[in-house]
Order: structure tokens, then sequence, then C-alpha cells
């Protein structure tokens, strides 16, 4: 199936465009880790791959993350990023149908059992899945190597440092990392370089380049990955 890989049995990422969705199925039902941009059909595609009922979560409500939330009736994120989502619906999203996880709520899948951590900065209600067994992170937009989006309503440095000193901290809980951008997987060891960046960007010592299209900030590359950050937002 085009923009899907098997990364294991029952485990599946699709690919979309730079931003990629997370496929478990457990025992008697089956998680979707984000919806991209909303161009494939991600429900006909993860009914091909397994016959148990189907939910998802959103890991932020970021627009490339929800567009095909449309297609499932069982969408679940933080309370926290539910007035994001409101306030930017996809096409065909309502309300309907979407629920909590908080800090500390287990997603039990029987074969899978995801650990919800909410890790604010990238979007107020921000989470990372933990699979503590399998030692393995979904960690969205705040771990990646590629461009981390720092602008904009929502976004907020600070908060974001607090989340990556809380990662670290964790480190020894997982072996890979899982983002939504960027290279997959990661080891844990680019939390601190994200941090540093992180740091470097707030004291101003990262230079200012040209964003990568026309976006109203300025892009910041340092060691592991890069910020679009504009000053003041």
């Amino acid at each position: 199936m085009e923009h899907m890989v098997k990364m294991a049995e029952h485990f599946w990422i699709f690919e979309e465009d730079g931003v990629r969705s997370f496929f478990f199925e457990g025992d008697e039902r089956a998680m979707l880790v984000d919806t991209g941009f909303g161009t494939l059909k991600l429900r006909e595609m993860t009914a091909e791959l397994t016959d148990l009922p189907a939910f998802v979560v959103n890991t932020h409500a970021d627009r490339d993350h929800t567009g095909c939330n449309r297609d499932f009736t069982e969408i679940y994120m933080h309370p926290a990023e539910m007035d994001r989502y409101q306030n930017g619906l996809p096409e065909g999203c309502g309300m309907e149908g979407v629920l909590p996880l908080w800090e500390g709520d287990v997603i039990d899948l029987g074969s899978w059992k995801f650990e919800v951590i909410l890790t604010p900065g990238h979007t107020p209600g921000s989470i990372m899945l933990l699979e503590r067994e399998k030692r393995m992170l979904i960690s969205g937009d705040t771990i990646q190597d590629g461009n981390i989006f720092m602008f904009g309503a929502g976004r907020n440095l600070p908060a974001f440092r607090h989340s990556l000193r809380k990662m670290i901290a964790m480190a020894d809980m997982f072996d890979s990392v899982w983002p939504s951008h960027g290279s997959y997987p990661l080891k844990g060891d680019i939390i601190p370089g994200i941090l540093k960046g992180a740091q470097d960007l707030a004291a101003g010592k990262l230079p200012a380049q040209e964003p990568p299209r026309p976006m109203p900030c300025r892009r910041y590359v340092c060691d592991v990955a890069a910020f679009l950050y504009q000053a003041g937002s």
C-alpha cells in the first residue's frame, strides 16, 4: 500500500507529505495516532489492515494532524487542546465524539499499553505516548530533527523547554522516539540537543534564516533540529 510502512507486527506508519501517522492493532481494538492533512483515505487504509474497530488519538490539534478525523467517530485528545481544535476544525469535523485524555491515562490495547504524557509548548495540549514495556515513545512534534513550529497562537517557548526537561528526566524509560516529522526512529539522546537549541533561541544565540517557504517567522538552526519562530510569539 503506497504511503504505508509496516514497522513490526501490528504496527504501521502512514506517510503523507512530510507528516506521519501511527497505527497500532491491539487485541480488541486499534488506535490511529494522528490523521494527517486529510489527503489519504486513512479509514479505508486501516480497515484493510484489521477488522477491529479503530479510534483516533491526536497528539495535538494542528491541521496536519487532524485532517482525517472526520472519518472516525471516536477522537481522543488532551482537553487543553480542545479549544485549538474547535477553533480550527478541519472540513467535515465537529466536536461530537471528541473525548478527553489526561496526564497519566493508560490506553490499554492489550498487546500495547500507552501512557499519556502532557508536554505543552508546541501547543497547549500536546501529548506524547509512552509504551513502557516496548520502550518506545510517540513524540508528536516536540521531539524531532526537522523544523519545529514555534510561532503563532498557542506556541510557548518557556513551556516547550520545561516539557523537554520533563522528557529528559524520563529518558531511561524509552529507547526509541517516533516523531511526526523528520527522521525515525530517533534515540532519546537528541532531547538535550533540542533543549540546548531552545535555550539558545531564547537567548538570541541562533542566527535567523529565511523560512523554507513564505511564513510569518524566521528559521533558527541548532545542532540537531531547527525552529520556525518569530520573536514575541
